[in-house]
């Protein structure tokens, strides 16, 4: 019973990680206010979270400011991509959507499906960025090649990211919650997913794994830890 409340034990590791998590989020939260910023941001959300599952000993506030400034130039461009993208969808989804009669339900439809896929590769694209040195272009492409090639595992996550955020953003009581563990836990319950992959092209071939990736595959350059 001791050692279940001692400092090795669950309920500590448990506590620890909550306010870890809630760390984390508020300092998501500022680090996107700009909007603009918002990419690099959550790439520093999820390499740090990345490290927290590995259960390295690090200074959290620190790591997550040095990735958010290595990730301004590195994932900024990438993140106005999908800015742009997501208002597009919404855009043709309001307008769509006023619009009567039948003939708007295979734009609709497309559009849904726009929405699928865009999730699909959000899902990807922050963990894969916050871990791998590799072009825009690249980024997109491997964020794509994964969602497909571990579909079981990116509807898990899309399912998560999606659950959560309709809940906060349908009950107005749920805002402070939001406000605390609103961004990080999805992407926390997401690394469950996404990290065994990631890990395992990291710990891949050694003669690939710290290559620079000219070529966009998985296998990139990683980036350095702290």
């Amino acid at each position: 019973m001791n050692s279940f409340f001692s400092s090795d034990g669950p309920i500590f590791r448990a506590m620890s990680e909550l306010v870890t998590l809630l760390l984390l989020n508020i300092l998501t939260i500022i680090c996107s206010i700009p909007i603009v910023t918002c990419g690099a941001a959550l790439a520093s959300l999820h390499y740090c979270i990345m490290k927290m599952v590995d259960e390295e000993d690090t200074h959290v506030a620190s790591m997550y400011f040095k990735q958010f400034k290595d990730n301004i130039k590195s994932v900024t461009p990438a993140w106005l991509i999908f800015l742009g993208f997501g208002a597009f969808l919404y855009f043709d989804y309001s307008t769509i959507g006023s619009v009567e009669g039948d003939g708007k339900n295979i734009p609709l439809v497309l559009i849904y499906a726009g929405c699928i896929v865009y999730l699909a590769v959000y899902v990807w694209f922050f963990p894969l960025a916050a871990k791998f040195e590799n072009g825009v272009a690249a980024k997109f492409k491997n964020s794509f090649l994964m969602a497909i090639g571990a579909l079981p595992r990116t509807a898990a996550m899309m399912i998560i990211w999606a659950v959560l955020m309709f809940i906060f953003t349908h009950s107005y009581r749920l805002l402070p919650i939001f406000a605390i563990l609103g961004i990080s836990l999805p992407a926390y319950l997401s690394s469950i997913f996404y990290y065994p992959v990631i890990k395992r092209q990291i710990e891949g071939p050694g003669d690939e794994k710290d290559k620079d990736n000219d070529n966009g595959e998985e296998n990139g350059k990683e980036k350095n830890s702290i």
